[in-house]
């Protein structure tokens, strides 16, 4: 009896609801109607099978063929675009009489930011925006003096920035124009697929390194400029026989496991990984072409298995 109950609690049903139930009918005394409702609901939860764990995030794709991205990882920051910037300066020295633009206002081109009155004519004349954006630093107020030579707005078009990132002397070789590369928002979870588009030719005395630069879109304005990013700079692409997600891969006691659907259960399996990317991994022993296996949120499947295993040990 014993062995039964250990063999059992060691199979994850699907749902989460535990299969030695069964075997706790014959063993336990006899029911309230609260620990009824709690068997009722884990049989239920059995008896959906997969699609019970879709609300926990947890998919079952099957096994098979896919591409592994072999890549360099970099890191870097965002940068404007230098053709996406302007300064506006008074055209002639005097004082402001209207500033009609505040911090972070949009723009258009030609339109009017402030209004100057000259010192040599006395004549107002407005000054006007050269470049469509926003305003991203404002450095004037009404009643000001303004110089012919001092900046007094900023405009800029953050539509375009440059991810420039940072390629050690290890790597230089690696890199090269029109490579795909993947930007990465670390904190914020964002990516954005593109391409390097500038090789520096300098090296930093500083740091050793040099940059490769990529241009990505901000059409919807969530990236702004300073801000940290890595990139994987693809080098290869391999066509594997047996690839999962890599949200499928979870470790314990050192193995790398993947979790199986076996009929009416999901058991963890041992696997031999290959090469992998962010998104993939190739898997090299332990799982067929076919074989349906648990990606997504499988932390859940994992917690399940250990306090089922901790169970037997009590």
């Amino acid at each position: 009896m014993n062995d039964t109950l250990s063999r059992v609690r060691r199979v994850i049903a699907l749902g989460g609801a535990a299969v030695m139930v069964a075997i706790s009918f014959r063993v336990a005394p006899a029911l309230t109607d609260e620990e009824e409702e709690g068997h009722a609901e884990a049989k239920e939860q059995a008896a959906l099978g997969s699609a019970s764990l879709e609300r926990y995030g947890i998919s079952f794709p099957a096994a098979g063929p896919g591409t592994i991205k072999l890549a360099l990882p970099l890191t870097g920051i965002l940068a404007p675009h230098e053709d996406r910037v302007a300064e506006i300066t008074a055209r002639f020295p005097g004082v402001v009489r209207e500033v009609r633009k505040r911090l972070g206002d949009p723009v258009a081109v030609g339109e009017v930011v402030a209004v100057v009155e000259s010192n040599q004519s006395l004549q107002r004349y407005e000054v006007r925006s050269g470049l469509a954006g926003s305003i991203v630093r404002r450095d004037v107020t009404v009643g000001e003096f303004a110089s012919d030579s001092k900046t007094i707005f900023e405009v800029a078009d953050y539509g375009e920035l440059f991810a420039d990132l940072y390629v050690f002397p290890a790597d230089f070789g690696k890199v090269r124009l029109g490579q795909p590369v993947v930007v990465r928002f670390p904190e914020q979870g964002w990516e954005s697929a593109t391409s390097i588009s500038f090789l520096s030719p300098v090296t930093d005395p500083a740091t050793q390194s040099r940059f490769v630069r990529a241009v990505v879109r901000n059409d919807d304005g969530r990236y702004q400029p300073g801000m940290f990013v890595t990139g994987d700079v693809v080098l290869e692409e391999v066509s594997v026989p047996v690839a999962v997600a890599a949200s499928a891969l979870r470790t314990r006691k050192g193995e790398t496991i993947v979790f199986v659907e076996e009929g009416a259960s999901v058991e963890p399996r041992e696997v031999t990984v290959g090469r992998r990317d962010a998104a993939f991994a190739e898997i090299v022993g332990g799982l067929s072409a076919g074989e349906r296996y648990a990606a997504g949120n499988t932390y859940v499947l994992l917690a399940e298995f250990e306090k089922g295993e901790a169970g037997d040990d009590d």
